[in-house]
């Protein structure tokens, strides 16, 4: 509440009718809290005056007409309250806001009085018509006084509470007030009388004001740690008393110093008892907790002797005390004391009456403002000019810090002295000075090698040198606290926790170093960073002024020697490098140049000529404006500039003898003086064969090009000519197919039903083979197409849930017969009829990912897979929101309008899952999950990368999560345009069947026992069935760890029975996984001459990698024949044949 708002309740108060009683207690309530919190609230003193009109006012119409005669202020409003009203207060002191606390306590008492008598009017209305009856008996002024004496009371009974009065005020009050009493007690005895009360209203009004002010005002305090700490503290044993008993004033006073955010105190009553706030305990340190509650004598009995004297002075004149710029200890967190300065004050508190009833302390802290006038006077003393024919530089920054012992508790000074050498320079430092540490001291060497030495200042005085600022020492090295020990420290005679090199330098060179301890009770800060940075720069100015003019011109004459021999030096290397170098002035005259420009260029052009130099004599026509242009850019704009370009001199490239232009770099850099351009210098270097290789490597790169051009096109015609036979294939396949199952109508003969069962399931088998070679054919086809952004979407109306429902249908028999449970879902958020799209290239995605799912998740404990289709305005839609988009680098789309909708599509199982390092390459082209997935799964790994490709294309992107172990999860969505139904119907999936080969004859010379090792499943079944046809005994293993583990249960394995298997030969696949042909070939052969195989097994090696060093690579694994794929059941038996021959 503001004080306008204030003001505008004050002004009403007088208007207030009984009736609005409640409304006037709640006003009461929001000017009591405004009133002691407000910082400075205008005209504290109309509150009181207002409150006294509220009195007059009210009573009256509370008592009906018992008083009759109202109070002079009854009419009082808060625009009559000037001056005069003061004048009649009582006398109160006005220092440091005392004022508005003294108003503030009687406001608070004259509201809680009125509210006692009109709860006491309001309560008993019989007991009120008694009590005017007897009051008009008795007139008005005795009623007057009976009211002034019964407030007298209870600010007597509040200040008893605060301390003790003086013995002769006490006496003037009861002498005062004693024909009051008298008529107060006739009053309550007439109530007695009336109501048959056993207690008198009086006891019963104090009672109800005793209610009043103990009730619980800690509520009001701020909930904190310090706060709840000084509420539990047992103020009971004080002479405060609990704090429920607390006088109003103190209560206020307390909750002014806790929201205080300065550091701030009470010193109360007589005791001066101590209450402070949480800022106030930082600075006490030690003296809390104990400080809580506890006498100021008890509490600081070090400065007692001067607070007494002081608190005495505030209570004696009623005028507050200033304490400037006085230190207290500030303890931080890890235990960290640090220095800390205040100004403080300590201000008188009064009663209403003026009472003095305890002290306010307060603090601001002013440390900054002490630290800097602090630095400063060392900067200032340590800057002054010395007197350099009686005192040394080093001498005087010594004393400059003599007074400064806080700031620099420790310090050492060495003077360098450097002595060139042929190598290097050699540098050695003397003591000159220091502050607690006194030589000898084993920290303190008074001469040593700053390049040799290991003393423990070594490393840094080298570091700093190098840097050429100052470093600190590491505090966590053994050797700072070896350094630290040993040392009288000076100020707070601590250890400084910060030491800090500075290196001298003058002229660019070392003078010297200082050591210097920094204050341990500080923070190393901006400003102490910065008093570390004036200390150093003072300290290299006083050494810059005392530089002797002899020790600069020797320095002048070594360096006068060291550049002559550098030229030298420059001169000899310009003559054998291998750069043209040069020089030019303004006017292009060659001022300068070294014998390789003259074999470059070819000239016989004499330096210092007046002759103009000429670059048209030495490069080729086409580049001459380049070499002009970039020399009069050098002068014109001051800066470097390099050009390549082509001399008329020729040379021959390696193996070529093609004679070709010599290449050459021109750099330019502008000679400059005094700001004023001389000339230019330049180089030229012999680029020739750097050219000849980049020109080389261009025409690699377009050949390399060029050949992946032809590749494609080699594919393109390959697909082609793969696709074209599968359509006759597939159509027998089909027409085989419909014939069966035609006969299968007509006859019913046992053996012919045989007969067509057998062709019937290699036919369907000639329909998968050749699907499947399709579906490679097309993804090579699809790439090409898309690497020669070829391929086209071809939109046509579908339903994209019957696209889905087909692609489930079609993949419905592989899942039965691998036990997985394949179902379709369709998402909540599915809001798609009919819609325009390429449903074929949304099938081929869809089947690709089903396709994976199947292949991982066949042989798993749990197999299920269930393919999601549902729809979305946004992309990616909040329901795939888990899945890791591809491309990663591209944005969500966005639709472009109304009538666009996301296709959504996702297929979840619960396969073997894939690790990070899986998926991040699993969109490559020609990449799979990992090196094993192809010869376990199969695939060429084409799939999922033209399915993001396609996605891409359709304005959409796929992605998936996956975590190892718990399944996967492929998603993807595509534009597409909400569409009308047509009368077109989807045309139903074509069965794909092949044409049968010729009958091949059962009859066979002998009948043997095969070892079958074959990983594709599909081959290992036909392959046997022919071979069982033809009456021969066939066992398979899916890959060779299976054939070995078969071969201890024949009868060539040791230990066998004679009952077991009789093997005559192993046909043996090369390609397999957990352990391919070619190894366990090498594996059965190691075993015969071990002898764990009794006899030698003829195997023979089939794949299709059928190249010469390929089919050498199988027979020296030991292989007895090899025979490429594809072959037929006849080529394998006559294989064997020959073998056994």
């Amino acid at each position: 509440m503001d004080d306008s708002a204030a003001a505008l309740i004050l002004s009403a108060l007088p208007d207030l009718t009984p009736h609005d009683l409640s409304v006037v207690d709640r006003l009461l309530d929001l000017l009591r809290i405004h009133i002691s919190t407000a910082s400075s609230p205008a005209s504290p003193r109309l509150y009181v005056a207002a409150v006294d009109a509220l009195h007059s006012s009210t009573c009256e119409s509370l008592d009906s007409s018992t008083d009759s005669t109202s109070d002079d202020k009854s009419h009082v409003t808060p625009d009559d309250a000037t001056d005069d009203t003061l004048d009649h207060a009582p006398n109160r002191t006005r220092h440091h806001g005392t004022d508005q606390t003294a108003t503030a306590v009687e406001f608070d008492i004259k509201t809680r009085c009125w509210k006692l008598k009109r709860r006491r009017s309001s309560t008993d209305s019989s007991f009120s018509s008694t009590l005017t009856a007897r009051s008009n008996s008795l007139g008005p002024s005795s009623m007057t006084t009976s009211r002034s004496n019964s407030f007298k009371k209870r600010q007597l009974s509040h200040r008893q509470g605060i301390g003790a009065p003086d013995k002769s005020e006490e006496e003037h009050v009861n002498k005062h007030n004693k024909s009051d009493r008298e008529a107060i007690n006739g009053h309550e005895k007439s109530r007695e009388d009336i109501n048959g009360h056993d207690k008198s209203r009086e006891d019963q009004d104090k009672l109800d004001s005793t209610k009043e002010t103990e009730a619980d005002w800690t509520s009001h305090i701020p909930h904190s740690e310090h706060n709840q700490f000084l509420i539990n503290t047992r103020w009971d044993k004080t002479s405060l008393g609990p704090m429920r008993t607390w006088p109003p004033i103190l209560q206020l006073m307390t909750l002014k110093m806790l929201a205080d955010p300065r550091p701030a105190n009470l010193y109360w009553g007589q005791d001066r008892i101590a209450i402070y706030n949480e800022p106030f305990a930082l600075m006490a340190h030690s003296r809390h907790p104990a400080m809580m509650g506890a006498t100021a004598a008890d509490a600081m009995p070090a400065t007692w002797p001067f607070l007494k004297v002081m608190m005495q002075q505030v209570q004696d004149t009623n005028t507050a005390f200033s304490l400037p710029e006085f230190e207290m200890e500030v303890h931080k967190e890890n235990g960290f004391l640090e220095e800390a300065w205040y100004d403080g004050i300590f201000s008188p508190i009064s009663d209403t009456n003026g009472r003095f009833q305890g002290l306010y302390n307060s603090g601001y802290e002013i440390t900054n403002t002490v630290l800097m006038h602090r630095y400063a006077r060392l900067i200032h003393r340590m800057a002054a000019t010395p007197d350099f024919d009686h005192e040394s530089p080093w001498t005087h920054i010594v004393k400059s810090c003599e007074e400064f012992g806080r700031d620099v508790p420790m310090l050492l000074v060495y003077s360098a002295h450097v002595k060139p050498t042929s190598r290097s320079d050699h540098c050695t430092l003397h003591l000159k000075g220091s502050l607690g540490i006194k030589p000898p001291h084993g920290q303190a060497l008074n001469t040593f090698d700053l390049d040799d030495s290991d003393h423990v200042l070594a490393p840094a005085f080298r570091s700093s040198k190098s840097l050429g600022h100052p470093v600190l020492l590491d505090p966590s090295h053994e050797s700072f606290q070896h350094f630290r020990s040993g040392i009288d420290w000076r100020g707070y005679l601590e250890p400084s926790s910060r030491i800090v090199v500075m290196p001298v330098l003058t002229t660019g060179l070392i003078a010297g170093f200082i050591v210097m301890g920094l204050n341990p009770r500080r923070p190393y800060d901006d400003d102490l960073k910065q008093l570390v940075r004036d200390i150093w720069l003072t300290c290299t100015s006083v050494l810059s002024s005392s530089v002797s003019f002899d020790q600069a011109r020797e320095r002048e004459k070594v360096l006068t020697r060291e550049l002559t021999q550098r030229e030298r030096f420059i001169r000899k290397l310009a003559v054998v490098t291998n750069v043209g170098i040069y020089s030019l002035s303004p006017t292009s005259i060659l001022t300068y140049a070294n014998p390789k420009f003259h074999d470059m260029l070819e000239s016989t052009l004499e330096t210092e000529s007046s002759q103009v130099f000429g670059f048209e004599h030495f490069v080729l026509e086409d580049d001459l404006h380049k070499i002009i242009a970039a020399h009069e850019d050098c002068k014109a704009q001051c800066t470097n500039v390099s050009v390549e370009i082509r001399l008329k001199r020729t040379w021959f490239p390696p193996g070529s003898s093609n004679e070709q232009p010599c290449w050459v770099l021109n750099s330019i850099v502008p000679d400059i003086e005094d700001g004023q351009i001389k000339g230019v210098i330049g180089s030229l270097s012999d680029i020739g064969h750097t050219m000849w290789a980049l020109q080389l490597q261009k025409d690699s790169t377009e050949a390399a090009l060029e050949s992946k051009k032809h590749l494609e096109q080699f594919i393109d015609m390959t697909s082609h000519e793969m696709r074209n036979p599968l359509g006759a294939t597939i159509q027998c396949a089909e027409d085989i197919a419909r014939t069966i199952d035609e006969a299968r109508v007509s006859f019913s003969d046992k053996d012919l039903s045989e007969l067509f069962e057998s062709v019937s399931e290699n036919a369907k088998t000639i329909a998968f083979c050749s699907a499947h070679q399709k579906t490679i054919a097309d993804d090579i086809l699809v790439v090409s197409k898309l690497s020669s952004s070829l391929l086209s979407l071809s939109s046509a109306s579908c339903q994209p849930e019957t696209v889905a429902k087909q692609v489930v249908r079609m993949f419905k028999a592989e899942a039965a017969n691998a036990t997985v449970d394949l179902d379709l879902e369709v998402h909540s958020s599915y809001s798609i009829d009919w819609a325009s799209c390429d449903a074929s290239r949304i099938r081929q995605i869809l089947i690709n990912l089903v396709s994976n799912s199947l292949k991982f998740t066949k042989g798993r404990n749990q197999r299920q897979i269930k393919v999601i289709v549902g729809s979305s305005h946004v992309a990616p839609p909040e329901y795939m929101s888990e899945l890791q988009w591809h491309p990663k680098e591209l944005l969500p789309p966005v639709l472009s309008n109304n009538n666009e909708i996301f296709l959504t599509l996702q297929v979840q199982d619960t396969g073997k899952g894939l690790s990070r390092e899986e998926m991040d390459k699993l969109f490559n082209r020609f990449a799979q999950a990992s090196s094993t997935t192809s010869s376990t799964y199969g695939g060429s790994g084409l799939g999922l990368f033209i399915s993001m490709q396609l996605a891409e294309l359709q304005g959409g992107r796929i992605g998936l999560s996956s975590q190892p172990g718990q399944g996967s999860t492929f998603g993807f969505y595509v534009k597409v345009k909400k569409a009308m139904a047509t009368q077109e119907q989807e045309q139903s999936l074509r069965r794909i069947s092949e044409t049968l080969e010729t009958h091949l004859p059962r009859n066979v010379d002998k009948s043997l026992d095969i070892l079958l090792v074959e990983d594709n499943v599909i081959n290992a079944r036909i392959l046997s069935k022919q071979l069982r046809a033809k009456g021969h005994q066939v066992h398979v293993a899916i890959h060779g760890q299976e054939a070995l583990d078969f071969l201890r249960t024949t009868k060539y394995s040791q230990g066998s029975d004679s009952n077991a298997v009789e093997l005559d030969v192993i046909l043996m696949d090369w390609e397999m996984p957990v352990l391919n042909g070619i190894d366990c070939t090498k594996q059965i052969r190691q075993l015969e001459e071990q002898g764990s195989l009794k006899t030698h097994l003829p195997i023979v090696i089939t794949s299709a990698n059928a190249r010469p060093e390929q089919i050498e690579v199988a027979y020296a694994a030991g292989t007895d024949e090899f025979l490429s794929k594809p072959f037929t059941v006849t080529q394998v038996l006559e294989k064997i044949r020959q073998m056994n021959n």
